[in-house]
């Protein structure tokens, strides 16, 4: 009995630092955004109206800009995954390899994940509306004179280049991590069967990176969805609505329209739609994984 006593304080020593800090700051949160979703409440006011259901189904029956926000979400994260997939393995793969100035370019595309969203994209802002101007009355290059942030068709594609600047060195830390994992007589066998580098990267490295590709898929994905800080500092969701996020528009409705139960159904939808599509993708690929 002591040592089962013993046992059983030994792990929530170790469990209780990041189990009660989780419930606190994450689980406490959605279970009141499930709670408030059910009433009409500005989120100041002593009074909540229960209302029910009604906030989902208005939701689904009268809010077309939830859904032109969905659609733009979707879009920003289908892209935002495969190329930030990617370019991170072409990274890791060249950075890899036993070059003099491979700690250099590691530290180099690393440095963006360092920057703070917002800042990034301030920045970013800045490059876009003047420098971009300026190169492009020096050098009369046409892609320099795209007015990067105010056309509907490329605010989208300069919150993309942000994003991937800022995330790519991260999963390229993880993707180098997993390369280092792969034992190198795998490929040693390979060049004696008279495999060439395609063939081991597709035979041997990608199928030995698969747990490295499910976290990087995981946290792209989630990261997608939750966009919110670098589009809000370079577009706001404009032109118009065609870059307005499901997170911006969650927090327009909750905190400036005053709609705190209508905002917190729709962050209920939108966390649905996340862990469905993340579980799915991560069964996908821990059925593809291959043990070395």
């Amino acid at each position: 009995m002591r040592k089962r006593a013993k046992k059983g304080l030994e792990f929530w020593m170790f469990v209780a630092p990041v189990l009660i800090p989780f419930l606190i700051f994450y689980f406490l949160p959605i279970c009141m955004g499930l709670y408030y979703s059910l009433f009409d409440w500005n989120g100041i006011s002593k009074g909540m109206n229960f209302i029910g259901l009604k906030n989902y189904i208005e939701l689904f029956t009268n809010d077309k800009n939830y859904f032109e926000s969905l659609a733009f979400t979707f879009k920003f994260a289908l892209f935002n995954v495969v190329l930030t997939n990617v370019l991170a393995i072409l990274m890791a793969l060249w950075v890899n390899g036993k070059l003099k100035t491979s700690k250099f370019t590691r530290t180099c595309f690393f440095m963006p994940n360092i920057v703070c969203a917002i800042v990034a994209g301030f920045l970013w802002r800045f490059i876009f509306n003047q420098i971009s101007d300026t190169l492009y009355k020096s050098t009369g290059l046409d892609f320099l004179g795209i007015k990067w942030l105010g056309s509907t068709d490329t605010a989208w594609v300069a919150i993309l280049i942000v994003v991937l600047w800022q995330s790519i060195g991260y999963n390229m830390i993880i993707y180098l991590a997993g390369l280092n994992m792969i034992d190198k007589t795998f490929y040693e066998s390979a060049a004696i069967d008279g495999a060439g580098r395609i063939t081991k990267f597709f035979k041997i490295t990608l199928p030995l990176m698969m747990p490295s590709i499910t976290i990087c898929l995981f946290n792209v994905t989630a990261q997608s969805f939750r966009l919110f800080d670098v589009n809000v500092s370079l577009t706001k969701g404009g032109p118009g609505r065609s870059t307005m996020g499901l997170a911006i528009d969650i927090y327009n409705e909750a905190f400036k329209q005053n709609r705190l139960g209508y905002g917190s159904a729709k962050a209920v939808i939108l966390l649905i739609i996340v862990m469905t599509i993340t579980m799915l993708q991560t069964n996908y690929t821990r059925k593809r994984e291959v043990e070395m």
